[in-house]
């Protein structure tokens, strides 16, 4: 009897929740509406690509008629490679026509602190004179190409071009490449094109010199071979460098003084020109060469110098610098100033600043003079009185 009026009760209770809502609502009322209890989803953390390395494929123009040729070609440039600090990572022989090839897979940077391979930056200097006479322009050039080697630059090679209906020169030289400090450099393969042959037999006999030119600078070689340069013949190497990504910043650069001095013949700006180069040489300043200029009715001449350069945070210092010591006295003769101006360069070469240039100017009553002398970088510069106000 107890349990029949409980299932009654319930039943009652039902029918009174029923009331509530009516059937038609109760018909839209879908499943997913129902409020579910909130379940906390697990947390994962997001996905980060790794750094990776780059792998290149080092592929070459070298053609094989027998495929059992172009394996022994392709493990000697794999070790080249390597002694070149390329990291290596296997070839293979691949059809080109009918003929075959190689491919090498490589590894497109190298570690900050590797030795190899080598930062350096290939360089042309230019003097930009024109020479009337061919043997002057060549042996312009034979002198400023052992004037680059007594700085301790490379020469790779030197060779003279047409400038209008005269001769110039230039000169090939390797300066190291002070890369920012990096964890990593980007490797990057280069070509050097040198020399001039009538027959390619020639160029290919030469190509061994060339090779011994790079070992010699510390710059490995991939390969050299014989190539088409207009109607002749030349040498073209191929070597590897490392690189960084910001720009180039070679150890040293090229800048030129300009002598305030004038003579009435260009024979005489020649003549001293040449006992200029040897002024710079002696106070630690190497020059390369000197170049003829008109001034006027007259000639001057121009010096070539090499400047090492500081990198620092704000820019780039100069290790030396042309400076000007303006006399600050006037002399009635011309004689009185020359004389006071070979006591000033005495007192400027004895105290550690070395002159390079010197000249009177003025007129009768009011003669004075300047001085050129080198100032290094670091090093404490004389202080001038200034100069009387009239």
């Amino acid at each position: 009897m107890l349990k029949r009026t409980s299932f009654l009760s319930l039943l009652y209770a039902l029918a009174l929740s029923a009331q509530t809502l009516p059937a038609a609502e109760l018909a839209d009322i879908a499943a997913d509406d129902i409020r579910k209890a909130p379940v906390a989803a697990p947390s994962f953390p997001s996905a980060v690509t790794p750094p990776g390395v780059t792998i290149a494929s080092y592929t070459t123009d070298e053609e094989f008629t027998f495929e059992s040729e172009a394996v022994p070609a392709m493990n000697a440039r794999i070790n080249a490679l390597k002694a070149a600090g390329v990291t290596t990572l296997g070839g293979r022989v691949v059809e080109l026509g009918n003929d075959y090839s190689f491919v090498i897979d490589y590894l497109s940077t190298v570690k900050g602190n590797a030795a190899l391979p080598p930062a350096v930056l290939l360089e042309t200097y230019k003097n930009g004179a024109a020479y009337w006479l061919e043997r002057e322009a060549e042996e312009a050039m034979k002198a400023c190409a052992a004037n680059f080697r007594a700085a301790k630059l490379p020469v790779l090679g030197s060779y003279l071009y047409e400038a209008g209906n005269d001769n110039a020169f230039a000169v090939d030289y390797l300066v190291k490449n002070l890369l920012r400090p990096a964890q990593e450099y980007d490797v990057k393969f280069q070509s050097y094109t040198g020399g001039k042959f009538t027959f390619e037999s020639e160029a290919e006999k030469a190509v061994p010199s060339y090779l011994a030119l790079f070992k010699q600078a510390g710059v490995p070689a991939i390969r050299g071979k014989a190539v088409a340069s207009g109607r002749d013949y030349a040498v073209q190497v191929e070597y590897v460098v490392k690189t960084g990504k910001s720009a180039p910043r070679p150890q040293y650069s090229v800048a030129r003084y300009a002598a305030r001095e004038t003579f009435t013949f260009d024979k005489e700006a020649l003549a001293a020109s040449k006992t200029a180069l040897p002024k710079f040489a002696s106070a630690g300043v190497p020059p390369l060469s000197a170049v003829l200029r008109p001034e006027g009715r007259d000639y001057s001449y121009s010096v070539d110098y090499l400047v090492g350069n500081i990198y620092q945070q704000g820019g780039v210092i100069p290790s030396v610098a042309i400076e000007t010591y303006q006399a600050p006295e006037t002399y009635t003769f011309d004689s009185e100033a020359k004389k006071a101006l070979a006591e000033k360069v005495a007192a400027f070469n004895a105290g550690g600043l070395p002159v390079v240039g010197s000249a009177l100017s003025g007129e009768l009553g009011s003669y004075t003079y300047a001085i050129d002398y080198i100032a290094k970088a670091g090093a404490q510069g004389p202080v001038f009185p200034p100069p009387p106000q009239y």
